[in-house]
């Protein structure tokens, strides 16, 4: 069955990254979500919003796959993009939407949501996140991520000592250094039009 997930990155109301992966689910999830929180707040504090918005030197691939690596577990899952996805399918599916497509993959192990607002004038930005169930009910803090998606996690078997600890270490790193979004700014993340427009070739 997989343990299957997705990761989405909104820049000033617009998509712009829908990973899916196969693989993807509790104290991995944390970890990715701490270190690409860390590494968008670099391109953030950098004034480097055009990666977010053009295809410049593949630096917005780049975001995309960084999502993909797990510095604690020294590993990589290959994720598929689901922008890629809906182009190949959407004729099969002509009563969807790509919010459908995007929102509704197959999940086993919620999702994580992730918004940046920039003003490219001021390079002043916020960035929020929150994590989900598999029907994106609410917002979901860290710990209440992993509660909900492993529970029992903290004395299973299966994770072991150091692993437990770095993922105490993210869930505390991602609660103190960002900020959760709110019920109504996860509804407008769904509910924004996603209608693909053509990345800048720049």
């Amino acid at each position: 069955m997989g343990q299957r997930s997705q990761i989405y990155v909104r820049y000033n109301k617009q998509l712009v990254i829908a990973n899916y992966y196969q693989w993807n689910y509790g104290e991995r999830m944390i970890s990715r979500a701490r270190y690409g929180l860390d590494y968008l707040t670099y391109y953030l504090k950098n004034g480097f919003c055009w990666a977010f918005t053009t295809k410049h030197t593949g630096d917005y691939e780049k975001i995309r796959r960084y999502f993909d690596v797990n510095f604690d577990y020294k590993d990589i899952v290959i994720s598929s993009d689901l922008f890629k996805e809906w182009e190949e399918e959407k004729n099969s599916f002509e009563n969807w939407t790509i919010n459908d497509w995007v929102f509704e993959a197959d999940n086993n192990d919620g999702r994580l949501f992730i918004d940046i607002t920039f003003n490219e004038e001021t390079n002043e930005y916020t960035l929020k996140y929150c994590f989900t169930n598999c029907k994106n009910q609410n917002p979901l803090t860290p710990r209440q991520y992993m509660d909900w998606d492993y529970p029992g996690w903290k004395t299973s078997e299966y994770i072991e000592e150091d692993i437990k600890k770095a993922t105490e270490d993210n869930l505390e790193f991602i609660e103190k250094n960002f900020t959760l979004m709110t019920q109504e700014e996860l509804e407008d993340y769904l509910n924004t039009d996603y209608t693909p427009k053509e990345r800048e070739e720049k």
